[in-house]
């Protein structure tokens, strides 16, 4: 016993092992891409918030490049306008950082289980919960031009659900 190793040195050579010298590349290749995307971000100002840039950057992620256009993911529907908004600036930067890549346009995809801004679809122990709940209430009637109706427990809590839903977003 010599030397003692620690965990990184012994996990750097099990990784040499493992990594060929062609994702070695690409693994630097995309490396080097992805600070090169950062610094185009982190580039971008704005007025109302400095630290627009390095919102979008953490609030995306490149998944690919497909013939001259970028693929990003992003995790909210508001950063998709923000890189409409300076989509011109950061495709000239790309032209100008990595021309041989040729990018012209950039896609987007929402990655929706992030998406807190779209209602989700009760769950089936939910409806049930709600089935329950409702049927427990002895009056079930909702007023439709001076006739009232009786509605299904199902439409009653889609009912309370919009209700709920229209009430909580007025802000």
């Amino acid at each position: 016993m010599d030397k003692i190793y620690s965990n990184s040195e012994i996990m750097k050579g099990v990784l040499e092992g493992l990594i060929s010298d062609a994702d070695k590349k690409k693994m630097e290749e995309s490396s080097s891409f992805i600070s090169i995307w950062r610094s185009i971000l982190y580039s971008i100002k704005s007025v109302v918030n400095p630290n627009s840039g390095s919102n979008m950057f953490f609030h995306s992620r490149v998944i690919d490049i497909k013939d001259t256009t970028l693929v990003l993911e992003v995790d909210h529907s508001g950063f998709i306008q923000l890189f409409e908004t300076h989509k011109k600036y950061i495709l000239r930067g790309l032209e100008m950082k990595v021309p041989q890549l040729n990018i012209k346009n950039i896609s987007y995809k929402l990655d929706k289980k992030n998406d807190y801004n779209t209602q989700r679809n009760l769950t089936r122990e939910e409806m049930a919960k709600c089935i329950m709940d409702e049927s427990k209430k002895e009056d079930t009637l909702i007023q439709f031009s001076g006739e009232n109706k009786e509605y299904p427990a199902e439409l009653e809590v889609i009912f309370s659900r919009m209700k709920k839903s229209i009430l909580t977003n007025n802000k």
